[in-house]
């Protein structure tokens, strides 16, 4: 299993949650990850793929030491010169021998400004879930009253250390099994949409609230293919949102019948008035175009021969593999401008945070003993956040010293404009014996008669206070 590649993890991943349920609320948990390399070694048994889909049908997994992430391996491209031709530049020579991963170092060292840190739970006792950031002080968060229940929406502001609830967040009278979904911020009003009022045919019901706070107001319902929302934002005068199938639809804030917008056939929202031909269940697909809905201005992005992963905002693309051995990589929609990240990684597909910032898995290898095993940095970060127009690399993540760690980001349906993840709380690792046939595995895989120790990190503590990058907080530089 330690030969196997990052591709094969996604692929693992891209089946898993294709066949599993939805979680409820469809909001992220904390992301974890496993130290699960050396356990392997010894055992030559232990499942580290099965491990990981367990955990998709909850959120997503990432996780280090799963699969061998080989940090560096590989020769590294040059930046390219940027040039006024039209299509891709051509790349420099490629250096020669492997590339060391970059120096990453934390974001409250690199962005102190944009750093801080928020209760985990209301006074109420409800827990929080970040959602995005309304300003560089100001964060909107979902109080929930039980696990992925949000029941109010709040605005924390970190200047001052100050709450106030923004809105409640009720669910049509008499529903059961209700559950309010992502939650939009736009320059005036504040919109979200709720699924499963019955357990039944595909439902979705839509509510906004003005961006300064009050009452919500359910806007209306859809049932059937436009119920099966996958993305929602917001005009001045409408509530927009993709479905999982492709196509955007409008309703009027006022309320009204949807309409299908014309020319998005195929198209996912990513932040409006922007939209792409990918949505968050295309994890093997590399985007192909950025649409803009608003003025019709269609963009071809082209990925290079090789890539894996490939994904792009309104300026900057992000992906990973692209044919010459190079991990993580970042580029302007044009081509140009490119940027190799030796030691990062992109597992899952989430590589958009707001404000066109990449975000990349920390393998935290650097190099190879003389056996060859892989010698791991234990205080490595977990992941990085990476402002491509300043060049600037920054770590996130409460790494425990033992190769593992968590973070999450917030739930809005855009690219968040925030990251955040509980310092306090710290992996302990269990280990069981199983036999080897009973332990679950993917589909094609051959099974092992003999006994298996399977070794996995359970979370414990934290859960008082929250760490929380602000992307709106870090200084632009262009």
């Amino acid at each position: 299993m330690s030969d196997r590649s990052e591709a094969d993890l996604v692929r693992v991943l891209a089946g898993a949650a294709g066949n599993a349920p939805e979680p409820a609320g469809d909001l992220l948990e904390v992301v974890r990850r496993r130290r699960a390399r050396r356990a392997r070694r010894r055992t030559g048994a232990v499942l580290a793929a099965a491990a990981v889909i367990a955990v998709v049908a909850g959120g997503t997994a990432v996780a280090r030491g799963v699969f061998s992430h080989r940090g560096g391996e590989g020769p590294a491209l040059v930046d390219a010169t940027v040039t006024a031709s039209p299509g891709r530049p051509t790349p420099s020579p490629r250096a020669s021998g492997p590339a060391a991963p970059l120096e990453v170092r934390p974001a409250a060292e690199v962005w102190p400004a944009a750093v801080s840190t928020i209760p985990a739970k209301a006074p109420d006792g409800w827990r929080y879930r970040p959602v995005t950031a309304l300003s560089a002080t100001e964060l909107l968060l979902a109080a929930e009253s039980s696990f992925e229940k949000a029941g109010r929406l709040e605005v924390y502001d970190t200047a001052g250390g100050s709450r106030r609830v923004l809105a409640d967040m009720p669910g049509p009278p008499g529903a059961k099994g209700y559950f309010p979904q992502r939650v939009e911020a736009g320059a005036e009003n504040i919109v979200w949409y709720g699924t499963n009022p019955s357990g039944g045919a595909a439902w979705a019901d839509f509510w906004v609230v003005p961006r300064s706070g009050g009452t919500a107001r359910r806007i209306g319902e859809v049932t059937g293919a436009p119920a099966e929302v996958d993305g929602i934002g917001v005009t001045a005068d409408s509530v927009v949102w993709s479905v999982r199938a492709g196509g955007v639809y409008r309703m009027p804030l006022a309320g009204g019948a949807p309409e299908r917008i014309e020319g998005a056939d195929g198209l996912h929202l990513l932040s409006w008035p922007w939209a792409a031909d990918v949505g968050e269940r295309d994890f093997q697909k590399a985007q192909g175009k950025l649409v803009n809905l608003e003025t019709g201005q269609v963009t071809e992005v082209k990925a290079a021969e090789g890539t894996t992963t490939f994904r792009c905002g309104p300026q900057w693309c992000f992906g990973e593999g692209d044919g010459t051995g190079a991990k993580a990589f970042a580029e302007r929609v044009d081509g140009s401008r490119r940027s190799v990240l030796p030691g990062l990684s992109a597992l899952g597909g989430r590589l958009l945070l707001a404000r066109d910032f990449g975000m990349f898995h920390v393998s935290g290898v650097v190099g190879r003993d003389e056996r060859g095993e892989e010698i791991e940095d234990r205080t490595a970060p977990v992941a990085a956040l990476y402002d491509p127009a300043a060049g600037t690399l920054a770590g996130i993540g409460n790494g425990d010293g033992q190769g593992g760690g968590g973070y999450g980001w917030g739930t809005s349906s855009s690219p968040s404009a925030i990251v955040y993840w509980d310092a306090d709380v710290k992996n302990v690792e269990r280990c069981r014996t199983a036999d080897g046939k009973a332990v679950p595995r993917p589909s094609g895989t051959a099974g092992r008669t003999d006994e298996s120790v399977i070794c996995e990190a359970i979370p414990q503590g934290g859960g008082k206070e929250l760490t929380v990058v602000n992307l709106l907080a870090v200084p632009k530089t262009e």
